[in-house]
Formats: structure tokens, C-alpha cells, sequence
């Protein structure tokens, strides 16, 4: 989902108006932590627990509906597997603001009582873990009024051009305004029929594959039949009810012979086309790209496509993305939606920044493929100075009980600058984009945590992640850096002096940083890892200095003061690590010496790429670490056991 910026931002304001932006926290690392998994696996959203006792497997929609009003009749079938030991009662959720007229479960006519937007059906008998039911809802009504933005899940408007349109948007727990449903993102529907019967001329879109179009049967009528096959989360379902034209086509696989159907549905495609059409058929290089880059699109075999809207944004309704906008950005972020929302959903919704996240650093890869790097480092610089905008905001949500509280700044820009920062930790791109593609083959079609995504992110990089998981997901804000340098000679001398933007929230974030020299026309960028609160480092590099830059080209999310030049900097020779240990020289000539090290640490130089040049283990005494063969520049030195963290290091 992407809203507009105006409408996001009016969200913000809603949040400081509510005090929600700066609430208290506290505890370590390790307790958010446990706290954030223990919520992960407790339901936020469902009605009732008893909904948990059975597992859907199939929906049938046999709907009646029309393109002037949010009027809806039908009945809906849910066939599913009980889970729990025993079943007695089948428990849904449905707007009270419609009516149920009957029910049958397993073909059995019952009664339903309602509680709120609690439906309930006493079974005539106890049904046991494995057996199947199926249960049909008839149902009618006029659902509640809607306000022509996000979050009503049915809506009526008429467009610009004087077009009526009805279209749902379900996320993310107002499915029951229009359809009797279990509102788990961990229950997938495994597939789902969709027959919606609309005046004729009026055209459906929705999920899947369009099977037929029946507009014989019933003078004055037609009579969509829509079918998925994938597994489908409650609030992806939608339906696009309007006098549409469609605007379809197919695309060709890279590499394969392997074809696809795009199929928009666009209020009129003669005047519609002329000025938007190129942005629409970008869509087929966009999935070429990021096919090549996580997987393959990964419902192929059915579709991709749009149904214009009147909507302030997008939706990312699997296969069939409502949308109301015509930039491209919006178009690659519910795309990469497909991936990272639909194809891997998130176990709860405290983790949506997998979603919402994921598919807004996509705007960037699009345009760091299709339109540069000077475009794509704007686009950077937009997301960062919207995730800096909140300073103790946080990637996994606190407060999931409204919409106001689960779309902000946090989950879209804060986590797209994280992505990017974990790209940038990253050895080579290779390692980034295979840890995405170890993640939807791992995850597809079912559900994931945070911790999910960290495992196969540690496996991929090989190495511990819980530091920076720690500081970014589960911790609030992000540093501020002051950056003072200083010349002399051929020895360039960098301070940072980092601070955070949550009073509350003080812990040291372990970031990398990238530096830039210039001196004239010259430049030179390097990466250095930030693992105190004032550290300093030493370079070697002969043209004389005019600035100095810190993240310039937007690796790392931070807030950046005004760099200064302080001629007070003149040498460093001994840096402190962890634990009060102390290294010397640096930078180095001959060896490191270490200091204060406890005996049985490990000790394990490395590149900025991550390679290993040297390894060896302190006997409590000093230790010295050899510098002659290595090449001037800067170098991580990684301990573990008694001692835990990293320290830079300087040849």
C-alpha cells in the first residue's frame, strides 16, 4: 500500500496529536526483543479466538453488486479443516451493519447469533481436529458509509470524468464491512472463486484469473468469474466494479520463453492512454527487473494488473493492484508488494515494515535501474528526511489497534533506509539480493517474522545480526553524527561524535559510515565502521582536503550535523575498543598492540568487504597483531568471548 504524501502526512499529524509518537519505552535489547516475539505470536486483529480453531482452504463469492453504490447481496462459502481437537461452534466476522439472511453449514440450515461484528453458529454436532466443513453465509445490506480514502473496505465515488466506481480496499481489518471472513493474515485462503454479477456494460476486476463472462444467463446482467489458485490473505481479495475499458497485453520472461498477461482496467483507455500509457507499460521491464533480483513474479501463471481508481494511492491486491495514481514509484511499490506482502506475508501485523518496507525500498531499485543514480539518490534523500522526521519512531510497530497507528513514516521510510543500510554492510550486492531471494524461497506462500528474515539474513551474510536488528527494528530513532576533520600532512584526521535522536533511547547504534575527501576536482569515499560514541580515525591521503562529507551518496539512515574543520585534530595513536581496551599505534606501521584484552578472545582482522586477513586469540597477556603486510587503509578488527564488538582500525 502507498498512500499520497499529503495523506501520509495528515497520518503523521494524527500520531503527535495522540501523543503516540513519543511514547515512553524502556528495557534492554534482549527484552524488546522477547517481548516484540512473544506479541508476533498472539493474533492482533482476529474477532474472536474461536476463529482460530479452523483453517481455511477455499472461498466461493456469489456476489451482486453495481458500480453506483456499495450495496451488497450475495452469499459467501467458506469450506476449511478444523484444527483445534474439537470444533463446536463456527465463529465469523461481519459488518453489523449487515444483514444475514441464512446459513448452512455442511448443508444444515442454523441459526446465527451476532455480538458486535461477531457471528456465531452453534454446530448440531462436535466436529473433530481434520474434518472438513464448508459454511455458506447469505447475506445483504448497505455496509457502513464510506469517506472515499483508505481503511472503509467498500467505497463509491465518481471519478474526475464523471465515471462511478465501486472498489474494495481491506486492509487491514475491514474485510467484514463486505464479506463474511476470518481476519488472520496467518490463515491464507488456498483459492478462491470470485462470481460477481454487475449490470451489463459494468465491468469487474479481481484476483486471478478471468474465467468467463457470462452475459447470457440473465437479461440485463453480467456475470464475472474471477479464480486464484495461489494462497490468498483475507485483505488482498478485491474487487474494481466500474464501466472500465480493458487495456491488456503480454510480456516475455528474460531468458524464457515463459509469457504473462498484464491486464489493466482503466476508466477510458482513448483518453486515459495517450497521457499515462508509458507508465503503465513500464510495468513489464519493472517485473523483468526485480524477477531477476528476488525470483521470479510469483503468480505467473495467473497475472499482473491494475484497476484505475479514484483511490489516493495503491493496494496491493495479489495479481490485480487497485490504484489511483499514475507515477511510476507507485506502480514499483505495489509491484514489489507482490514479492514482499502477498507472495511472503507478514506473521503479524507489528512486522508489516516486511511489507511496507520492502516494497518502498523498491521504489529506489527502480529508479537506480531504470533512471539512474543521480534520480535514485533523491529518492534516497526523500525517504531518509521523512524517517528522520520522527525522532523516536519505530520499525516494529507498538501500537497495532488502528490504521493510524500501523501506516507511519516508520514502517514505509525508516525501514527502506534500513534496507539500505543493510545493504551497505553487505561484503558486494550479490550477498544483499541473495539474502532476499533465500527469503521468498524460504517463505513463499505463508508468513514471516522478523526473526525469520534476520535468520536467513545471518545465513546469507554469515555472521551475527542480532546487534544490528537490535538497534534498527526492535530500538527507537537513529544517531546523529558530528563530523570534525582535520590535515596534516598527508594525514587526514576524522572525528564522529554520535548521539541519539530519542531521549529515551540511548544505546549506541553500530553503523557503518561512508566518508568523502575533496580536495579540488579530486574526491576520494571511504567506509568506516562507527562503534563508539566519539571515535576517530586516520587516513592517508596526500591532496589537500577542502570538505569532508559524511553518508553523501545516503547509505545510512542518520541525522547529519554540519561538518567543520578543527585544526585541534592532530594525531591519534592509541584507539579504545570495548571494555576499556586500548590499541597502538594507529594508524599502524609494523603491528597493532592490544591492551587490557582477557585471555581466550578471538581476534579477527578484516577488509570493508568482510574477508578475513588475520585471526588469532589473546592469553590475557598483550597482544600483537602484524600490519606490515597489509596495504595502507582501513581495516575492522572483530573480537568475541570475553570481550564482544569491533574496532576500527587504521594501516
Amino acid at each position: 500500500m502507498r498512500f499520497t504524501t499529503a495523506l501520509l502526512a495528515i497520518m503523521g499529524l494524527l500520531l503527535v496529536a495522540t501523543g503516540k509518537v513519543n511514547a515512553r519505552h524502556g528495557g534492554s535489547f534482549c527484552e524488546e526483543r522477547r517481548k516484540a516475539q512473544r506479541a508476533a505470536a498472539k493474533p492482533t486483529a482476529l474477532g474472536d479466538v474461536a476463529e482460530d480453531d479452523y483453517d481455511i482452504k477455499h472461498l466461493e463469492f456469489r456476489l451482486r453488486m453495481s458500480d453506483t453504490s456499495i450495496y451488497v447481496a450475495g452469499n459467501v462459502a467458506t469450506t476449511a479443516i478444523v484444527v483445534a481437537p474439537t470444533m463446536n461452534d463456527y465463529v465469523f466476522e461481519l459488518s453489523s451493519a449487515l444483514t444475514i439472511d441464512s446459513a448452512r453449514v455442511n448443508g444444515w440450515l442454523l441459526p446465527v447469533t451476532t455480538s458486535g461484528n461477531i457471528r456465531r453458529i452453534a454446530m448440531p454436532i462436535t466436529l473433530a481436529a481434520g474434518s472438513q466443513f464448508t459454511a455458506r453465509i447469505w447475506y445483504h445490506g448497505m455496509p457502513p458509509a464510506s469517506s472515499g480514502s483508505f481503511f472503509n473496505g467498500i467505497t463509491h465515488t465518481v471519478s474526475s470524468g464523471g465515471t462511478d466506481m465501486v472498489y474494495t480496499v481491506s486492509d487491514p481489518w475491514v474485510a467484514l464491512n463486505w464479506w463474511p471472513c476470518k481476519q488472520s493474515v496467518l490463515d491464507q485462503a488456498d483459492s478462491v472463486d470470485m462470481f460477481v454479477t454487475v449490470p451489463d456494460g459494468v465491468v469487474d476486476g479481481s484476483n486471478g484469473k478471468l474465467v468467463n463472462v457470462d452475459k447470457t444467463s440473465e437479461p440485463g446482467s453480467w456475470t464475472y468469474h474471477w479464480k486464484t489458485t495461489y494462497p490468498i490473505d483475507y485483505y488482498l481479495i478485491s474487487l474494481a466494479i466500474a464501466r472500465y475499458s480493458e487495456y491488456s497485453s503480454y510480456m516475455q520472461f528474460d531468458g524464457s520463453t515463459d509469457t504473462m498477461l498484464i491486464q489493466n482496467f482503466f476508466m477510458d483507455t482513448a483518453t486515459f492512454n495517450p497521457a499515462h500509457k508509458a507508465k503503465f507499460d513500464s510495468v513489464s521491464y519493472m517485473i523483468n527487473h526485480f524477477s531477476s533480483l528476488f525470483g521470479r513474479y510469483p503468480f505467473w501463471q495467473e497475472k499482473f494488473g491494475m484497476c484505475f481508481t479514484t483511490l489516493p494511492g495503491g493496494m496491493e491486491h495479489q495479481t490485480m493492484v487497485t490504484i489511483g495514481v499514475t507515477d511510476v514509484e507507485t506502480i514499483a511499490h505495489e509491484l514489489m508488494h507482490q514479492w514482499f506482502g502477498d507472495h511472503v506475508t507478514y506473521k503479524s501485523w507489528r512486522d508489516m515494515w516486511l511489507s511496507e518496507g520492502f516494497a518502498s525500498y523498491g521504489e529506489h531499485l527502480f529508479s537506480e535501474r531504470f533512471h539512474g543514480a543521480g534520480p535514485a539518490r533523491l529518492r534516497r534523500l526523500d525517504h531518509l528526511n521523512k524517517a528522520i522526521s520522527r525522532n523516536c519512531g519505530r520499525t516494529l510497530v507498538d501500537d497495532t489497534t488502528s490504521s493510524t497507528t500501523l501506516f507511519t513514516y516508520d514502517q514505509y521510510y525508516k525501514a527502506s533506509m534500513i534496507l539500505h543500510t543493510l545493504r551497505y554492510m553487505a561484503p558486494h550486492d550479490s550477498v544483499f539480493f541473495k539474502t532476499w531471494r533465500v527469503y521468498q524461497s524460504t517463505y513463499g506462500m505463508s508468513n514471516a517474522a522478523t526473526a525469520d528474515f534476520q535468520a536467513v539474513a545471518e545465513s546469507v551474510y554469515g555472521r551475527n545480526l542480532d546487534t544490528f536488528f537490535n538497534q534498527w527494528i526492535y530500538g527507537y530513532g537513529f544517531p546523529i553524527f558530528r563530523t570534525t576533520w582535520n590535515q596534516v600532512g598527508n594525514k587526514v584526521i576524522v572525528k564522529l561524535v554520535q548521539t541519539r535522536s530519542c531521549s529515551t533511547y540511548n544505546n549506541h547504534f553500530y553503523t557503518p559510515v561512508q566518508l568523502q575527501f575533496r580536495a579540488g576536482s579530486l574526491d576520494t569515499v571511504v567506509k568506516v565502521y562507527n562503534t563508539l560514541d566519539t571515535q576517530t580515525y586516520v587516513f592517508d591521503w596526500a591532496p589537500t582536503v577542502t570538505s569532508v562529507l559524511i553518508n553523501p551518496d545516503i547509505w545510512t539512515l542518520m541525522r547529519a550535523l554540519p561538518v567543520t574543520k578543527d585544526a585541534s585534530l592532530t594525531s591519534v595513536g592509541t584507539v579504545n575498543g570495548p571494555d576499556g581496551i586500548r590499541i597502538h599505534p594507529n594508524p599502524a606501521g609494523d603491528h597493532w598492540e592490544v591492551e587490557a584484552l582477557p585471555a581466550n578472545t578471538a581476534l579477527c582482522v578484516t577488509d570493508m568487504s568482510g574477508r578475513v586477513l588475520w585471526q588469532g586469540q589473546s592469553n590475557g597477556a598483550n597482544t600483537r597483531i602484524p600490519a606490515r603486510q597489509l596495504a595502507p587503509g582501513s581495516y575492522m578488527l572483530r573480537l568475541t568471548g570475553a570481550v564482544t564488538g569491533y574496532v576500527h582500525l587504521q594501516r
